[in-house]
């Protein structure tokens, strides 16, 4: 069956959710931890926010079935300087946020989370997300693609490189127990004009 690839809803937040939890390595549950909503509710008040560049409109779901299969989660990178601050986010956990931030990707087409559900892996998902990411690059007249990635997420490593990106800075994690991965964290780029 053929998969289809369309803009998220608001119905489908809780996938969503899966897909940034999933993405993100444990990054979120480290910042939003033992504050006064749970992870899940702060994610969702986020994604239900449009003034902020994670609301549920700036996604893209893959169904594989009719089933959700993974999604992803674009936008220019200029756009991040437009974000507020989170009002429960202790500022100490700024610190957790900073070796991703001192390497960014201005100009940019950022790739913030991108996923595959466990379930669907190894069925082209990945590379027909990336794809439409850098569709939606050169509808916007952006020239590069960007994308932070663990550098010890060696699949998702290989899938980009696949696609064109190479590494272009990197930077320790501030270790957390709650990371699904430890080491550093890698910024990846691809100019929009590779061929796959």
């Amino acid at each position: 069956m053929a998969i289809e690839i369309r803009n998220a809803m608001e119905s489908d937040i809780p996938f969503l959710i899966r897909i940034r939890l999933l993405a993100q390595g444990g990054f979120n549950e480290a910042v939003y931890e033992n504050l006064d909503l749970s992870v899940e509710d702060i994610i969702a008040t986020e994604l239900q926010d449009s003034a902020s560049t994670e609301y549920f409109k700036n996604y893209w779901v893959a169904l594989d079935g009719g089933e959700i299969a993974g999604g992803i989660l674009a936008y220019p990178f200029d756009d991040e300087d437009l974000e507020r601050d989170h009002p429960l986010l202790p500022k100490e956990r700024l610190a957790l946020e900073e070796p991703f931030e001192s390497i960014g990707a201005p100009g940019s087409y950022y790739i913030h989370a991108i996923t595959v559900f466990p379930e669907y892996l190894r069925r082209g998902i990945g590379s027909l997300l990336l794809d439409l990411a850098r569709e939606h690059a050169i509808a916007k007249g952006i020239e590069e693609l960007s994308l932070y990635v663990f550098a010890e997420n060696s699949g998702a490593i290989s899938l980009y490189k696949k696609h064109g990106y190479k590494e272009a800075g990197r930077n320790p994690l501030v270790p957390h127990p709650k990371f699904i991965y430890s080491g550093d964290v890698v910024l990846m780029k691809c100019p929009v004009q590779h061929v796959t």
